[in-house]
């Protein structure tokens, strides 16, 4: 969710209603591409309307500026939160050196509705880089109702998941020992449906069973999508209810002629949920 890097660059630059997003016509430098490719993207986030969004592989600015830093690269989730009017939580895992960025996940938030009462960042087995789950403890503004939102990425190594088996444990155990909270689990599990991650995660957590939900979310550039990676899961311990569920696929298309996969290598998941809660 960088949007700095994209397979489809050349063919986007040249798209007029990719151009159209923020109005520009030539592109002077990385920054400007990666600025329209951001704007594209919550463009097609805005007609949802969603009150929290969870990113990962997110760059923030290691200074305060929420301005383009330096080298020309843009603050990921500050550049989102600015066009979709929404607060923003970020957790960094690593520096990345090549761009003098942070790097890692957030959690978007509509402050309209909600507020934030915690902040906790889980430090997770290290694997291949360090990782992070990213949780918030909000409440609505509206009913005082509290629960848990938390930013998901697990270990990415393509061939063993012993490293996504302890993280998910890592998780369930902060989760299930601490003071507890109505909880959904947002992002990119890297492992698919029959994985050990997947299997011990539904021990605690439920998602969507309709046949949208399966379809795969991501793939390589330029491939059709391959692979069923990322999720929206909700705990099996309270009275949580999915309405409606979209895969990033079945979006209403902006632009007839630019595709949800030709932004970003993995498609959105959307769940509009309803959390019931027992008064006492």
């Amino acid at each position: 969710m960088r949007g700095r890097y994209n397979c489809y660059e050349e063919k986007l630059k040249a798209n007029e209603n990719f151009r159209r997003s923020i109005n520009i016509t030539n592109f002077n430098n990385q920054a400007d591409f990666v600025r329209t490719n951001l704007a594209t993207i919550a463009n097609h986030i805005r007609q949802y309307d969603p009150d929290i969004i969870a990113i990962q592989e997110v760059q923030e600015s290691p200074s305060s500026s929420s301005s383009i830093s330096n080298n020309n690269q843009i603050p990921t989730a500050t550049y989102l939160a600015q066009q979709l009017d929404m607060t923003f939580t970020f957790s960094p895992t690593l520096f990345d050196n090549e761009v003098q960025m942070q790097y890692g996940n957030a959690i978007l938030l509509n402050h309209y509705k909600f507020r934030i009462i915690s902040v906790e960042i889980l430090s997770l087995p290290l694997g291949l880089e360090p990782r992070t789950c990213l949780c918030l403890t909000i409440q609505s503004r509206q009913t005082n109702i509290t629960f848990r939102a938390c930013s998901i990425h697990l270990d990415h190594h393509p061939t063993d998941n012993r490293i996504r088996l302890q993280q998910s444990n890592t998780i369930i155990d902060s989760l299930t020992k601490g003071e507890y909270y109505p909880t959904v689990l947002l992002g990119d599990f890297n492992d698919n449906q029959t994985s050990a991650t997947l299997i011990n995660l539904y021990k605690y957590f439920f998602d969507d069973h309709s046949s949208d939900s399966s379809r795969p979310t991501w793939s390589e550039c330029n491939e059709i999508l391959k692979d069923k990676i990322d999720y929206i899961l909700l705990d099996r311990q309270s009275q949580w209810t999915i309405k409606s569920f979209l895969h990033g696929l079945n979006m209403k298309k902006l632009y007839p002629s630019i595709d949800i996969t030709m932004l970003s290598d993995h498609v959105p998941l959307f769940a509009d949920t309803s959390l019931s809660v027992s008064v006492k």
